[in-house]
């Protein structure tokens, strides 16, 4: 009888000892069935941003609405005076991209938030990639103006980004201006696209187009 006693109270204390380990140790791992806590498992669906994947976003867009040359092309509506004044103030996303002379082609993440009631525009472009060099880090801004009725050849946006872009241990001072028209569908502002030309670096030109979509 004694025995038995003694042997449930060691049952016993090795029981609590064990429930007290679980209990310090339960943020680490669960009791009983040995198995690991969750962890947060990445995303799905998203792809790390790189060259390939924003310069492919960046044609498909501007395919959408212009020409290499930025030109709207034919069948796509440049939005009228009246659609422009009337148009509520949106932000419209996008991409910028071109050639350099150096080599290359550049492509970054536009946004452009425009506010009609004052005809003005901001700009900011990041996210920049080469296609050989790699990510190019930093960010360019600016201020631009609207013209609702531009007769002829003068674009309704025109809008300067610069700033300063870095890539390879160098810093590349860069200035990009935009001019185009705004897109519209439905009597709807939906998109603004065009030409985009500037420099980066000191006797680099650029050369291409950009679009954005609200």
């Amino acid at each position: 009888m004694a025995s038995q006693y003694i042997e449930l109270k060691e049952k016993t204390m090795k029981h609590y000892a064990t429930l007290t380990m679980c209990a310090a140790s339960l943020a680490l791992a669960g009791c009983g069935g040995g198995s690991s806590s969750p962890t947060a498992a990445p995303p799905t669906g998203v792809t790390p941003a790189s060259y390939a994947t924003v310069d492919a976003a960046a044609v498909a867009m501007q395919d959408t609405y212009t020409d290499a040359n930025g030109d709207v092309l034919a069948g796509v509506t440049v939005a009228s005076e009246t659609e422009v004044m009337n148009a509520a103030n949106a932000t419209y996303s996008g991409y910028v991209g071109g050639d350099l002379t150096s080599g290359g082609r550049l492509v970054g993440e536009l946004s452009i938030a425009a506010d009609f009631a004052s005809e003005t525009a901001t700009s900011t472009a990041t996210n920049f990639f080469h296609d050989t060099d790699g990510a190019y880090a930093g960010t360019l801004s600016g201020a631009g103006i609207i013209v609702p009725g531009a007769p002829g050849a003068v674009p309704q946006l025109s809008t300067t980004i610069a700033g300063d872009l870095t890539n390879g241990g160098s810093t590349h001072a860069t200035s990009i201006g935009l001019e185009g028209d705004f897109i519209a569908s439905g009597g709807d502002v939906v998109a603004v696209a065009g030409l985009a030309d500037g420099t980066v670096g000191a006797g680099v030109l650029f050369t291409g187009t950009f679009a954005a979509e609200k």
